[in-house]
């Protein structure tokens, strides 16, 4: 169990978001003569990152090249960081964060922060504990946390990103749902998201440590609707999928390597969406199990 304190100082910039539904390009042409895109101003183009609690943060402006579209930003964040002891186990420690970051950003080609957050212990040391905490970096995993944030590509369908996995569900969610690979303060990889679309199929594949064997999946989706009546202006409305995760036990404890699998098919049987919101109603048949166990 860990807590934080700390004071933010940040420039927030009003903007305006919406969700909708998306079609192919042939399907909107018709109005894409009458559509205006507004580059945003490079401010906008980075959005400052956050943990929970407060932090004292002091930056450089934002810079870019002009007419180039590249912006980036370099940031300094402190904070106070505690581990307490639960049901008896640990004990009381503190130490004061300092986490660097540099962003360098090209909207709709690369988005890359670096930093990793560096923990200077105040007090409860012990005999043989050094001035920065160990566990933060005794692992090769660890070095992945430098990566705070790499996305290559802009959004879905295809894109790479590596960074930390915050509540991360693989597609359907039958096998890897709300996900952290962050959960234990003494283990910070890198996990990594790539996904693809080369219709009628569209991939999604994952791994919770790109510098070490821990958990891996991918699924892949066959868009039936493609195949049966050719490209339609909103895909993916009758699906057939596969999923697969194979985790290899190396998480410490008594676990054991595990793989599950499932297939499953989905049918969307009514679509509702407005600028406000909507709903869908779906039919979902599936099975899954241990290949050659059941």
């Amino acid at each position: 169990m860990f807590m934080r304190w700390a004071v933010v100082l940040l420039l927030v910039l009003p903007g305006v978001g919406w969700a909708e539904e998306i079609a192919y390009e042939d399907d909107l042409a018709k109005i894409e003569d009458d559509t205006i895109l507004l580059e945003p101003e490079v401010d906008e183009q980075l959005e400052p990152s956050m943990d929970e609690g407060d932090a004292l943060v002091e930056e450089e402006p934002a810079s870019s090249s002009s007419g180039s579209g590249w912006a980036n930003r370099l940031s300094l964040e402190t904070t106070t960081w505690m581990l307490l002891p639960r049901r008896g186990a640990g004990r009381d420690e503190g130490f004061l964060q300092v986490h660097p970051r540099l962003e360098v950003v090209k909207p709709g080609l690369l988005q890359l922060e670096l930093g990793a957050p560096v923990r200077l212990r105040m007090w409860d040391a012990e005999a043989g504990d050094s001035l920065v905490r160990k566990e933060d970096w005794d692992e090769l995993s660890d070095w992945g946390q430098v990566v705070q944030n790499l996305m290559v590509g802009g959004d879905a369908p295809n894109f790479v990103w590596v960074g930390a996995l915050e509540s991360y569900t693989l597609l359907s969610g039958h096998l890897v749902r709300r996900y952290n690979n962050r959960g234990n303060p003494n283990y910070n990889p890198a996990g990594a998201v790539v996904t693809g679309m080369l219709r009628p199929l569209y991939v999604e594949a994952f791994a919770s440590d790109v510098l070490g064997a821990r958990l891996m999946g991918a699924e892949v989706v066959l868009d039936v609707q493609h195949i049966l009546v050719g490209r339609q202006p909103y895909p993916m409305k009758y699906m057939l999928a596969l999923s697969a995760v194979h985790d290899w036990g190396k998480a410490g404890g008594t676990s054991e390597p595990l793989t599950l699998a499932h297939v499953d098919g989905t049918a969307i049987l009514v679509s509702r969406r407005n600028g406000q919101g909507g709903f869908e109603l779906q039919a979902n048949a599936g099975w899954g199990g241990r290949p050659g166990e059941g």
